[in-house]
């Protein structure tokens, strides 16, 4: 058989097979004004922004169920011969909603219609998971540090997420018992509570985090479910550019900064998201893309020769290593002569001392024992100038001991 063939059979297969998770559905009971039920009354849902249409027809009990159905605003209309066109627009589905909707028909022809305005309810009866939902507007006004969506999980109850961290404890379970699902696809991977990506808050349409007793789909976790739903095109072209910036200009200094300048920090995040039709009602295009770039100091306690060591001299007894049996060195000073090339390399990138020097201690000890005296360092901190773009390398320092 033709290799063409053969691939264009197994796409085909495989195009029914979309992730569900994260979808809504709207199910509920078709009714006549005597509150009998009606069976085979058709009905539909329009997505408003991509015009995408989703039919069901009304089983014996008058029971309709729609599956599948992407998050947004949807109008709902029903058909049945003999009674009243029957539509309803402003509902609102949010992602992984499950709402009940049920619809009394009037009698009359089809060509007259019932219309109403009136959104689906809020209140979830149709399951008793706990759930917290953030919608677009609250993803992209909120302020975020780093512009990701993960510290908008620790506004719900239940939910820690230490400082630094993007791994949040839902519930008391560890931080890597969590799901991610992104458009139905899980995220993570192989590796427990990793999670291979974070989309961009512009990008987002809106996320959900399941708490407790949510449905079978998304529990093959103990923590939470995290399901996120992206943004996609419609049939009006809409985008966003932006710009983030930080600057040290505009932060407060560290408190154990020393004098001076403030150390450098400056993070630029840019980008833009664009969506908008292909083929009007049919083919639409949805695109993001943000890059940063990252300059950072950091401000660090270190241990550093004295000036004095970095001459040779020291405070303590300092032993010829090439005499034996050993022999001190004269005054406890090195020669400038046995100095080694390589050290005096690394000496060089090493910085001066800012803060003075922690003062010698002597230990009593007891009787015919050698009192012990600590010996003095000198301390600074260091404020060390770092570039590089995302993810930013900052300069450190290494502690020096003696």
């Amino acid at each position: 058989m033709n290799p063409l063939r053969i691939i264009s059979v197994c796409l085909l297969a495989a195009a029914p097979c979309l992730g569900q998770a994260g979808r809504t559905e709207l199910f509920g009971t078709v009714t006549d004004p005597s509150g009998l039920v009606v069976a085979g009354a058709r009905l539909e849902a329009a997505e408003q922004a991509t015009m995408a249409r989703f039919a069901s027809v009304s089983d014996s009990h008058g029971e309709h169920h729609l599956l599948g159905l992407p998050a947004g605003h949807y109008v709902l209309s029903v058909e049945k011969p003999g009674f009243q066109t029957y539509l309803q627009s402003g509902i609102t589905l949010r992602i992984a909603d499950r709402t009940v909707l049920d619809v009394r028909l009037a009698v009359g022809q089809p060509s007259q219609f019932v219309e109403v305005h009136a959104a689906a309810p809020m209140l979830q009866t149709a399951g008793g998971d706990v759930s917290y939902t953030v919608d677009q507007t609250k993803v992209a006004a909120l302020p975020l540090d780093g512009r990701n969506f993960i510290p908008l999980i620790a506004l719900s109850p239940g939910v820690a997420l230490p400082a630094g961290s993007l791994l949040p404890r839902i519930n008391g379970s560890r931080p890597r018992t969590n799901e991610y699902v992104y458009d139905g696809i899980s995220v993570l991977q192989p590796e427990p509570g990793q999670v291979a990506f974070y989309p961009l808050i512009d990008a987002i349409e809106e996320f959900r985090l399941n708490i407790n007793a949510y449905a079978p789909e998304y529990g093959r976790s103990n923590g939470g479910a995290v399901i996120v739903s992206s943004r996609s095109g419609g049939n009006q072209f809409h985008g966003t550019v932006f710009e983030f910036l930080r600057n040290e200009d505009l932060n407060a200094r560290n408190y154990f900064a020393q004098g001076g300048a403030r150390p450098e920090f400056r993070r630029n995040q840019y980008g833009f998201v664009l969506g908008g039709p292909i083929r009007k009602n049919r083919t639409f295009f949805f695109v993001d893309w943000q890059g940063t770039r990252l300059r950072t100091g950091i401000t660090r306690f270190s241990t550093v020769p004295t000036p004095a060591e970095r001459q040779g001299v020291f405070a303590v007894p300092v032993y010829d290593p090439a005499t034996s049996p050993r022999q001190l060195f004269p005054n406890n000073t090195i020669p400038a002569s046995r100095f080694d090339p390589l050290a005096l390399e690394v000496l060089a990138h090493y910085p001066l001392p800012n803060l003075a020097a922690r003062p010698t201690i002597t230990r009593a000890r007891r009787p015919n024992r050698r009192p012990r005296t600590s010996s003095t360092r000198a301390w600074t901190v260091i404020s060390a100038p770092g570039t590089g773009s995302s993810p930013g390398i900052p300069s450190c320092t290494t502690r020096i001991r003696r």
